[in-house]
C-alpha cells in the first residue's frame, strides 16, 4: 500500500457536479410541509421515482435525520425536472456502445 487513493475508474468529479447543481436548482423554491427542500430529498425522491427501484435504504442516524429523509416521498416533480435529471445523470456509453453508435451515426450520414 502507497497510501495513495486510485482514482475510480467511471468517476468524475463534473458530471457529479452537473447533477448537484440541476437538483440544487430543482430544490430552490419547492417546499414540503411549508419547509425548504435540501439537495438529499431530491435525490431520495429521485431515486422513488425510478422504475427499477423498489425501496431507498436511508442512513439516518438522528430522527431529525429520518424526518428529512421521509419528507423526501412527498415531493414530486415535473415531467421538465425528471427530464432533466435523467438527462444530466446519463451514463456515457460504454464499450462496446459507444463505438456502435458511432458507426450508426456515420452510417446514418452517409444515407443522406
Amino acid at each position: 500500500m502507497t497510501g495513495r487513493a486510485i482514482p475510480l475508474k467511471h468517476h468524475s468529479r463534473e458530471r457529479g457536479s452537473a447533477v448537484i447543481a440541476v437538483m440544487r436548482e430543482i430544490a430552490t423554491g419547492k417546499k414540503v410541509d411549508g419547509q425548504p427542500v435540501s439537495v438529499a430529498q431530491i435525490a431520495l425522491a429521485w431515486l422513488l421515482h425510478q422504475d427499477a427501484v423498489t425501496s431507498v435504504i436511508v442512513g439516518a442516524k438522528r430522527i431529525d435525520q429520518l424526518r428529512d429523509n421521509l419528507l423526501a416521498a412527498q415531493i414530486r416533480f415535473s415531467t421538465d425536472e425528471l427530464a432533466a435529471l435523467d438527462e444530466v445523470s446519463r451514463l456515457p456509453a460504454e464499450y462496446p456502445g459507444w463505438m456502435l453508435e458511432r458507426q450508426g451515426e456515420y452510417r446514418a450520414h452517409m444515407k443522406a
